[in-house]
Protein backbone atom coordinates (compact mmCIF):
# COMPACT_ATOMS: atom_id res chain seq x y z
CA UNK A 1 0.00 0.00 0.00
CA UNK A 2 2.82 2.24 0.90
CA UNK A 3 4.02 2.06 -2.84
CA UNK A 4 0.69 2.38 -4.66
CA UNK A 5 0.46 6.11 -4.46
CA UNK A 6 3.71 6.59 -6.07
CA UNK A 7 2.61 4.09 -8.89
CA UNK A 8 -0.91 6.08 -9.27
CA UNK A 9 0.58 9.27 -9.89
CA UNK A 10 3.37 7.97 -12.26
CA UNK A 11 0.52 6.48 -14.17
CA UNK A 12 -1.27 10.13 -14.21
CA UNK A 13 1.69 11.88 -15.24
CA UNK A 14 1.95 9.31 -17.92
CA UNK A 15 -1.44 9.19 -18.96
CA UNK A 16 -0.77 13.50 -18.90
CA UNK A 17 2.19 13.35 -20.89
CA UNK A 18 0.77 11.21 -23.84
CA UNK A 19 -2.28 13.72 -23.80
CA UNK A 20 -2.11 15.46 -27.35
CA UNK A 21 0.85 13.82 -28.54
CA UNK A 22 -0.85 10.77 -30.45
CA UNK A 23 0.01 10.72 -34.15
CA UNK A 24 -2.09 9.47 -36.99
CA UNK A 25 -3.55 6.23 -36.18
CA UNK A 26 -2.35 5.80 -32.42
CA UNK A 27 -5.64 5.52 -29.99
CA UNK A 28 -7.26 7.93 -28.63
CA UNK A 29 -10.49 8.43 -26.11
CA UNK A 30 -13.20 11.05 -27.47
CA UNK A 31 -14.19 11.72 -24.22
CA UNK A 32 -11.15 13.28 -23.46
CA UNK A 33 -12.19 16.11 -25.72
CA UNK A 34 -12.11 19.49 -23.65
CA UNK A 35 -11.84 22.62 -23.51
CA UNK A 36 -8.79 24.65 -21.57
CA UNK A 37 -9.96 26.43 -18.45
CA UNK A 38 -7.66 29.08 -18.39
CA UNK A 39 -7.94 29.76 -22.48
CA UNK A 40 -10.86 27.32 -23.66
CA UNK A 41 -8.64 26.66 -26.35
CA UNK A 42 -9.78 22.62 -27.81
CA UNK A 43 -7.69 20.07 -26.54
CA UNK A 44 -7.46 16.01 -27.07
CA UNK A 45 -5.56 13.05 -27.09
CA UNK A 46 -4.18 13.97 -30.29
CA UNK A 47 -1.83 16.56 -31.85
CA UNK A 48 -2.69 19.38 -33.83
CA UNK A 49 -2.57 17.37 -37.14
CA UNK A 50 -5.12 15.00 -36.22
CA UNK A 51 -8.39 15.22 -34.12
CA UNK A 52 -10.00 11.87 -32.20
CA UNK A 53 -12.15 9.66 -34.70
CA UNK A 54 -15.39 7.77 -33.30
CA UNK A 55 -13.64 4.54 -33.53
CA UNK A 56 -10.99 5.72 -30.91
CA UNK A 57 -7.96 6.21 -33.32
CA UNK A 58 -6.00 9.68 -34.40
CA UNK A 59 -7.15 10.42 -37.81
CA UNK A 60 -5.79 13.41 -40.14
CA UNK A 61 -7.59 16.77 -40.06
CA UNK A 62 -10.03 17.60 -42.59
CA UNK A 63 -10.00 21.47 -42.89
CA UNK A 64 -8.58 24.36 -41.27
CA UNK A 65 -9.45 27.73 -39.87
CA UNK A 66 -6.98 29.44 -40.31
CA UNK A 67 -4.85 30.49 -43.26
CA UNK A 68 -1.46 29.09 -41.49
CA UNK A 69 -2.87 26.76 -39.03
CA UNK A 70 -0.78 25.77 -35.40
CA UNK A 71 1.27 22.88 -35.60
CA UNK A 72 2.09 22.13 -38.98
CA UNK A 73 5.58 24.13 -39.07
CA UNK A 74 7.63 22.91 -42.28
CA UNK A 75 4.49 21.45 -43.99
CA UNK A 76 4.23 22.86 -47.61
CA UNK A 77 1.45 24.95 -48.24
CA UNK A 78 -0.29 22.67 -50.28
CA UNK A 79 -0.43 19.58 -47.83
CA UNK A 80 -2.26 21.53 -45.25
CA UNK A 81 -6.36 20.81 -44.78
CA UNK A 82 -8.28 22.70 -46.79
CA UNK A 83 -10.25 25.77 -45.73
CA UNK A 84 -13.75 25.62 -45.75
CA UNK A 85 -16.32 27.40 -47.57
CA UNK A 86 -18.21 30.94 -47.09
CA UNK A 87 -21.21 28.45 -46.13
CA UNK A 88 -19.59 26.32 -44.15
CA UNK A 89 -17.32 25.96 -41.13
CA UNK A 90 -14.21 23.91 -39.92
CA UNK A 91 -15.06 22.55 -36.07
CA UNK A 92 -12.70 22.92 -33.41
CA UNK A 93 -11.57 19.31 -33.81
CA UNK A 94 -10.79 19.20 -37.49
CA UNK A 95 -12.70 16.80 -38.51
CA UNK A 96 -14.26 18.16 -41.79
CA UNK A 97 -16.29 21.36 -43.29
CA UNK A 98 -19.84 21.77 -41.51
CA UNK A 99 -22.53 24.06 -42.89
CA UNK A 100 -23.11 26.72 -40.91
CA UNK A 101 -25.95 26.40 -38.10
CA UNK A 102 -29.49 28.72 -38.52
CA UNK A 103 -30.80 30.88 -35.62
CA UNK A 104 -31.09 29.50 -32.40
CA UNK A 105 -28.73 26.37 -33.72
CA UNK A 106 -25.95 24.81 -32.23
CA UNK A 107 -22.46 26.12 -31.93
CA UNK A 108 -19.23 26.22 -30.31
CA UNK A 109 -17.65 28.10 -27.48
CA UNK A 110 -17.29 31.65 -28.90
CA UNK A 111 -17.55 30.15 -32.54
CA UNK A 112 -19.16 33.01 -34.45
CA UNK A 113 -18.04 32.04 -37.50
CA UNK A 114 -20.41 28.65 -36.96
CA UNK A 115 -23.25 30.79 -37.35
CA UNK A 116 -25.39 31.68 -40.24
CA UNK A 117 -25.23 36.04 -40.62
CA UNK A 118 -28.24 37.41 -40.94
CA UNK A 119 -30.22 39.18 -44.26
CA UNK A 120 -28.71 42.54 -42.69
CA UNK A 121 -25.60 41.40 -41.56
CA UNK A 122 -23.90 44.65 -42.87
CA UNK A 123 -25.99 46.87 -40.16
CA UNK A 124 -25.59 44.04 -37.41
CA UNK A 125 -21.91 43.46 -37.70
CA UNK A 126 -18.96 44.75 -35.41
CA UNK A 127 -15.64 43.63 -33.81
CA UNK A 128 -17.83 41.86 -31.04
CA UNK A 129 -19.69 39.36 -33.45
CA UNK A 130 -19.26 37.83 -37.29
CA UNK A 131 -21.25 38.88 -39.40
CA UNK A 132 -24.07 40.48 -37.01
CA UNK A 133 -24.14 36.76 -35.80
CA UNK A 134 -22.84 35.61 -32.16
CA UNK A 135 -22.48 32.64 -30.38
CA UNK A 136 -23.74 32.36 -26.74
CA UNK A 137 -24.17 29.90 -24.62
CA UNK A 138 -23.56 27.45 -27.37
CA UNK A 139 -26.58 28.63 -29.24
CA UNK A 140 -26.39 30.92 -32.31
CA UNK A 141 -27.99 34.64 -32.20
CA UNK A 142 -28.18 37.94 -33.98
CA UNK A 143 -27.16 40.76 -32.54
CA UNK A 144 -29.95 42.60 -33.58
CA UNK A 145 -32.10 43.48 -29.70
CA UNK A 146 -32.55 47.43 -29.52
CA UNK A 147 -32.15 49.66 -26.80
CA UNK A 148 -34.09 48.69 -23.48
CA UNK A 149 -35.86 45.39 -24.92
CA UNK A 150 -34.39 41.98 -23.15
CA UNK A 151 -31.05 40.77 -24.43
CA UNK A 152 -28.82 37.72 -23.72
CA UNK A 153 -25.30 37.83 -22.02
CA UNK A 154 -22.53 35.38 -21.70
CA UNK A 155 -19.76 36.03 -19.30
CA UNK A 156 -16.21 34.58 -19.32
CA UNK A 157 -13.44 34.10 -17.26
CA UNK A 158 -9.83 34.35 -18.38
CA UNK A 159 -6.38 33.94 -16.70
CA UNK A 160 -3.66 36.38 -17.93
CA UNK A 161 -0.44 36.24 -16.74
CA UNK A 162 1.18 39.93 -15.67
CA UNK A 163 4.97 40.97 -16.35
CA UNK A 164 5.95 40.03 -13.32
CA UNK A 165 4.66 35.99 -13.69
CA UNK A 166 1.91 36.47 -11.27
CA UNK A 167 -1.93 35.04 -12.76
CA UNK A 168 -4.83 37.35 -12.79
CA UNK A 169 -8.35 36.87 -13.94
CA UNK A 170 -10.53 38.87 -16.22
CA UNK A 171 -13.92 38.97 -17.66
CA UNK A 172 -15.04 38.97 -20.84
CA UNK A 173 -18.97 39.72 -21.39
CA UNK A 174 -20.81 39.23 -25.08
CA UNK A 175 -24.34 39.66 -25.68
CA UNK A 176 -26.79 40.37 -28.86
CA UNK A 177 -27.42 43.46 -28.63
CA UNK A 178 -26.58 46.08 -31.52
CA UNK A 179 -23.21 48.03 -31.83
CA UNK A 180 -23.05 50.62 -29.32
CA UNK A 181 -25.12 48.85 -27.05
CA UNK A 182 -24.36 46.56 -24.28
CA UNK A 183 -26.63 43.97 -21.92
CA UNK A 184 -26.89 45.01 -18.62
CA UNK A 185 -26.38 42.38 -16.47
CA UNK A 186 -28.27 43.18 -13.18
CA UNK A 187 -31.34 43.94 -16.08
CA UNK A 188 -31.00 42.04 -18.52
CA UNK A 189 -31.69 45.46 -20.93
CA UNK A 190 -29.42 46.66 -23.99
CA UNK A 191 -28.51 50.37 -22.74
CA UNK A 192 -26.20 52.95 -24.55
CA UNK A 193 -22.55 52.49 -24.53
CA UNK A 194 -20.89 55.32 -23.26
CA UNK A 195 -18.16 57.75 -24.79
CA UNK A 196 -14.83 58.46 -23.46
CA UNK A 197 -14.37 60.17 -20.63
CA UNK A 198 -17.73 58.74 -18.85
CA UNK A 199 -18.05 56.79 -15.97
CA UNK A 200 -18.22 53.01 -16.66
CA UNK A 201 -17.89 49.63 -14.40
CA UNK A 202 -16.76 47.21 -17.01
CA UNK A 203 -15.56 47.35 -20.69
CA UNK A 204 -18.52 46.72 -22.30
CA UNK A 205 -20.11 50.01 -20.90
CA UNK A 206 -17.59 51.81 -23.39
CA UNK A 207 -17.75 52.32 -27.31
CA UNK A 208 -14.12 52.06 -26.69
CA UNK A 209 -14.57 49.15 -25.11
CA UNK A 210 -11.85 50.06 -22.71
CA UNK A 211 -13.06 50.99 -18.98
CA UNK A 212 -9.88 52.26 -16.81
CA UNK A 213 -10.20 51.46 -13.53
CA UNK A 214 -7.62 53.38 -11.07
CA UNK A 215 -8.44 50.75 -7.49
CA UNK A 216 -10.49 47.34 -7.60
CA UNK A 217 -14.02 48.08 -6.79
CA UNK A 218 -14.16 51.75 -8.00
CA UNK A 219 -15.85 52.76 -10.97
CA UNK A 220 -13.72 53.93 -13.89
CA UNK A 221 -13.65 55.51 -16.67
CA UNK A 222 -14.21 54.98 -20.05
CA UNK A 223 -10.91 55.33 -21.79
CA UNK A 224 -9.30 55.81 -25.86
CA UNK A 225 -9.71 52.58 -28.41
CA UNK A 226 -6.76 50.10 -28.21
CA UNK A 227 -6.61 51.04 -31.55
CA UNK A 228 -7.20 54.66 -31.43
CA UNK A 229 -4.24 56.37 -33.38
CA UNK A 230 -2.40 59.33 -30.80
CA UNK A 231 -2.92 62.95 -32.06
CA UNK A 232 -0.10 64.59 -30.26
CA UNK A 233 -0.56 68.62 -29.15
CA UNK A 234 0.28 71.59 -31.82
CA UNK A 235 3.68 72.31 -28.98
CA UNK A 236 5.11 68.79 -29.72
CA UNK A 237 4.75 69.34 -33.47
CA UNK A 238 6.80 72.62 -32.73
CA UNK A 239 9.19 71.08 -30.48
CA UNK A 240 9.87 68.29 -32.91
CA UNK A 241 10.34 70.87 -36.20
CA UNK A 242 12.95 72.96 -34.51
CA UNK A 243 14.91 69.76 -32.98
CA UNK A 244 14.72 68.96 -36.95
CA UNK A 245 16.05 72.36 -38.00
CA UNK A 246 18.95 72.48 -35.44
CA UNK A 247 19.70 68.67 -36.53
CA UNK A 248 20.56 70.01 -39.64
CA UNK A 249 21.64 73.53 -39.18
CA UNK A 250 24.41 71.40 -37.16
CA UNK A 251 25.34 69.20 -39.46
CA UNK A 252 25.77 71.47 -42.01
CA UNK A 253 27.68 73.50 -39.99
CA UNK A 254 30.13 70.54 -38.45
CA UNK A 255 30.08 69.54 -42.68
CA UNK A 256 31.18 73.38 -43.50
CA UNK A 257 34.04 73.09 -40.65
CA UNK A 258 35.32 70.09 -41.72
CA UNK A 259 35.36 71.33 -45.42
CA UNK A 260 37.00 74.73 -44.47
CA UNK A 261 39.83 72.79 -42.34
CA UNK A 262 40.51 70.11 -44.87
CA UNK A 263 40.79 72.79 -47.50
CA UNK A 264 42.92 75.04 -45.34
CA UNK A 265 45.27 71.73 -44.91
CA UNK A 266 45.81 71.04 -49.07
CA UNK A 267 46.25 75.19 -49.46
CA UNK A 268 49.72 74.58 -46.97
CA UNK A 269 50.26 71.49 -48.83
CA UNK A 270 50.13 72.99 -52.37
CA UNK A 271 52.45 76.42 -51.23
CA UNK A 272 55.36 73.71 -50.06
CA UNK A 273 54.90 71.82 -53.37
CA UNK A 274 55.66 75.22 -55.21
CA UNK A 275 57.84 76.83 -53.25
CA UNK A 276 59.87 73.62 -53.49
CA UNK A 277 59.81 73.54 -57.03
CA UNK A 278 60.69 77.01 -57.57
CA UNK A 279 63.81 76.22 -55.18
CA UNK A 280 64.92 73.34 -57.39
CA UNK A 281 64.51 75.44 -60.45
CA UNK A 282 66.42 78.40 -59.32
CA UNK A 283 69.42 76.08 -57.99
CA UNK A 284 69.55 74.13 -61.48
CA UNK A 285 69.54 77.62 -62.87
CA UNK A 286 72.21 78.88 -60.50
CA UNK A 287 74.89 75.84 -61.50
CA UNK A 288 73.95 76.41 -65.06
CA UNK A 289 75.39 79.57 -64.34
CA UNK A 290 78.54 78.73 -62.81
CA UNK A 291 78.87 76.35 -65.38
CA UNK A 292 78.91 79.27 -68.54
CA UNK A 293 81.08 81.48 -65.92
CA UNK A 294 84.44 79.03 -65.64
CA UNK A 295 84.14 78.10 -69.36
CA UNK A 296 84.49 81.83 -70.63
CA UNK A 297 87.32 81.93 -68.57
CA UNK A 298 91.38 82.24 -70.58
CA UNK A 299 92.54 79.01 -71.65
CA UNK A 300 95.77 79.55 -69.71
CA UNK A 301 93.68 80.48 -66.66
CA UNK A 302 95.26 78.73 -63.02
CA UNK A 303 93.07 77.37 -60.93
CA UNK A 304 93.40 79.83 -57.61
CA UNK A 305 92.75 82.78 -60.45
CA UNK A 306 89.96 81.25 -61.71
CA UNK A 307 88.47 80.78 -58.44
CA UNK A 308 89.31 84.33 -57.20
CA UNK A 309 87.80 85.73 -60.32
CA UNK A 310 84.96 83.50 -60.05
CA UNK A 311 83.75 84.93 -56.51
CA UNK A 312 85.01 88.36 -56.73
CA UNK A 313 83.74 91.14 -58.78
CA UNK A 314 85.12 94.82 -58.86
CA UNK A 315 82.51 97.77 -58.67
CA UNK A 316 82.25 100.85 -60.53
CA UNK A 317 85.35 102.46 -59.21
CA UNK A 318 87.45 99.53 -59.66
CA UNK A 319 87.19 98.29 -56.54
CA UNK A 320 87.11 94.15 -55.53
CA UNK A 321 83.69 93.32 -54.11
CA UNK A 322 83.28 89.90 -52.54
CA UNK A 323 80.12 89.14 -53.96
CA UNK A 324 81.50 88.07 -57.27
CA UNK A 325 80.08 85.27 -59.31
CA UNK A 326 78.66 83.91 -55.87
CA UNK A 327 76.07 80.89 -56.74
CA UNK A 328 72.49 83.15 -56.86
CA UNK A 329 71.24 80.85 -54.01
CA UNK A 330 74.06 81.31 -51.63
CA UNK A 331 74.45 85.17 -52.38
CA UNK A 332 72.26 88.07 -50.84
CA UNK A 333 72.02 92.13 -52.16
CA UNK A 334 72.88 94.26 -50.46
CA UNK A 335 69.52 95.66 -49.94
CA UNK A 336 68.72 92.44 -48.53
CA UNK A 337 71.47 92.00 -46.19
CA UNK A 338 69.79 92.28 -42.88
CA UNK A 339 66.37 90.41 -44.27
CA UNK A 340 65.99 86.93 -42.61
CA UNK A 341 64.42 85.72 -45.42
CA UNK A 342 66.56 85.47 -48.56
CA UNK A 343 65.16 85.15 -52.19
CA UNK A 344 67.55 83.79 -54.95
CA UNK A 345 68.66 86.74 -57.71
CA UNK A 346 68.38 84.67 -61.23
CA UNK A 347 71.07 87.30 -62.68
CA UNK A 348 70.71 87.50 -66.96
CA UNK A 349 73.64 85.34 -68.33
CA UNK A 350 74.15 88.23 -71.25
CA UNK A 351 74.34 91.36 -69.00
CA UNK A 352 76.30 89.10 -66.45
CA UNK A 353 79.45 88.36 -69.06
CA UNK A 354 79.14 92.14 -69.82
CA UNK A 355 79.86 93.13 -66.22
CA UNK A 356 82.07 90.66 -64.82
CA UNK A 357 85.61 91.07 -64.81
CA UNK A 358 87.87 88.15 -64.49
CA UNK A 359 91.70 88.15 -63.37
CA UNK A 360 94.24 86.34 -64.97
Amino acid sequence: MLFAAPLVLLALSAIGVRAGKMTEGEACDPSRNRLDQGTYNFLSDCDPQTYCGPDNTCLKRGCRRDIYPYGYYGTPYDQLPSLCKETEFCPDEGSGCLPKSPLGGPCQKDRDDQCQPPPNQKDLASYLNVNGSICLGFQCYYANVEIGQPCIFDNTWYEGIADDGTTFSYMVSRDNCRKNTYCDGSTALCNQKRDKGQGCTANKECKSYNCVIAKSGESGVCGREADEPLKPKTWVYVVIGLAIVICLVGVMGGLWLLHRRAREENQVKLQEYYNEQIAYRQSIMSMSHAKNSLLSLPVNTSADAARASLYTEQDSMGLSTSNGLLPPNIRREASQAGSDDSEVLLMDQQGQGNNMRYRG
